[in-house]
């Protein structure tokens, strides 16, 4: 009796190895919590109201601010620099054009802001960290989602400025639609309001809160340039040259800006990836 009993005890505990077996499926591997996350960030970036209202902002700013510099530089009574294509001697149709998308970068650094320093706000990025203990999925799913949206919207941006522009110059000046250097000027102009958007991610990811990264950026982005502009030591000058917006206006160009196009693409990349990176390692060694 008591064997039959011993027996029937050892075969309802199952062995180590069988245990590890079927208890192995509960933990889901990288990819498939990778591509959960995905799908995670991108319904509740899509499901926000303030998203689409800041993409509308963003590309109402740029469009509007198109047109009235295009006004501006193709009025017969304006100081015109010589030298370039257009009747009144516009140096670069296609660069004053794009340049209007600069007051649009603030507008997206901010919703990349938001990404991060918006769920600290409400505290849901401690359900996100549950989800995923190991927490750089997290974070290449935010990158991901935003690059998603934001690579095709700045696209569109950039090609409505010139439109926009191209109507306003009239006989003044004419955008060259066929010219690579156009459509080069159009993807380092996308590149720029991408890399702010990054910025402003890794910015919300080092600080955890809106007010501080929007703060810095716009430090960075719009303060930082006019001011260092009126030192002339060569290494105050050098940084200069190398922040975001002298980048971005040396590749929204078709005429060439301070920063050779490879120096530009590089100083972008650092601008865009050294915050995330920096802001993904401060995430993984603090709590929420």
């Amino acid at each position: 009796m008591s064997t039959q009993t011993s027996g029937t005890v050892a075969d309802a505990v199952p062995s180590p190895r069988e245990h590890h077996r079927h208890a192995a499926p509960r933990s889901a591997p990288a990819g498939a919590s990778l591509s959960r996350a995905v799908l995670s960030e991108w319904t509740k970036l899509r499901s926000l109201r303030s998203t689409w209202w800041t993409l509308v902002i963003a590309l109402g700013l740029a469009v509007g601010f198109a047109a009235l510099l295009a006004a501006v530089v193709s009025n017969p009574d304006a100081q015109q620099p010589q030298g370039g294509p257009g009747a009144n001697g516009l140096a670069d149709p296609v660069g004053i054009a794009l340049a209007s998308s600069t007051f649009s970068t603030l507008v997206l650094g901010v919703l990349g802001a938001l990404v991060v320093a918006g769920e600290y706000a409400t505290g849901s990025i401690s359900s996100s960290l549950m989800a995923l203990p190991r927490r750089w999925p997290l974070v290449v799913a935010k990158v991901s989602v935003l690059l998603a949206l934001l690579v095709p919207f700045a696209l569109v941006l950039s090609t409505a400025c010139l439109w926009v522009a191209g109507l306003v110059y009239g006989d003044a000046a004419t955008i060259d639609w066929a010219s690579s250097d156009t459509w080069l000027a159009v993807l380092g102009n996308c590149a720029y309001l991408v890399a702010v958007a990054l910025l402003g991610m890794g910015l919300g990811l080092l600080f955890r809160t809106t007010a501080a990264a929007i703060t810095v950026l716009a430090a960075v982005v719009f303060v930082a340039p006019p001011l260092l502009g009126l030192v002339t030591w060569d290494w105050v000058v050098a940084i200069n040259d190398h922040l975001p917006g002298a980048a971005g206006t040396s590749l929204a160009s078709t005429t060439g800006g301070t920063l050779s196009s490879l120096d530009a693409w590089l100083t972008l990349l650092g601008w865009a990836a050294v915050p995330v990176l920096a802001g993904a390692l401060v995430l993984q060694r603090r709590d929420a």
